[in-house]
């Protein structure tokens, strides 16, 4: 039987999982386990989010999406997830609350049946949200990734919808080692 790239915590108990890892048959990857014979990747990564986004369909974004395309090694905790406000319907009941977000279609990819910002997206919520430079070094590797320059990208992201910051993340991208 083909396991799925990252075991869901739904249909494999936490026993189960741990008796795959003892076995040596799965290896840990983010908020689960994969099989051995997964390459990893961010497929497999984004997967193993499923358990905590796939109810109401939520968007891996920031951090947690840097850590899905490879750029930040450890996934952070506690993840940060949003929820597409003109996608999904009932955000008051999930909790905690996540962050509401008005997405483009051009915004969000689906990996391992996850939704998860762009690297382009993600690059630039980083530089426009979090001040650190830290942010600034995970988004010009997120840029490389998207094979975009910084001027191209601090084009593209004229086109995002009005956002606190939003000049200040454009400035940012420009400004990123190329």
């Amino acid at each position: 039987m083909r396991l799925a790239p990252a075991l869901d915590p739904a249909l494999f108990s936490e026993t189960e999982r741990s008796v795959l890892l003892l076995d040596g048959e799965c290896r840990a990857v983010g908020l689960t386990v994969a099989p051995v014979d997964v390459p990893d990747g961010p497929v497999v990564r984004a997967a193993s989010l499923a358990g905590a986004t796939a109810r109401h369909d939520l968007v891996a974004e920031l951090w947690s999406a840097a850590w899905v395309h490879g750029v930040v090694e450890v996934l952070p905790l506690p993840l940060s997830l949003a929820v597409d406000v003109r996608a999904s319907r009932r955000t008051k009941l999930i909790s905690p609350a996540p962050r509401e977000a008005h997405f483009r279609s051009d915004d969000t990819e689906r990996l391992g049946g996850v939704l998860v910002t762009s690297p382009l997206k993600t690059a630039y919520d980083l530089v426009r949200l979090d001040g650190t430079g830290a942010a600034e070094e995970v988004a010009a590797a997120l840029l490389r990734i998207a094979g975009l320059t910084p001027a191209i990208a601090a084009a593209l992201a004229q086109l995002q919808l009005g956002a606190p910051h939003k000049q200040r993340g454009i400035d940012r991208l420009a400004a990123l080692p190329a």
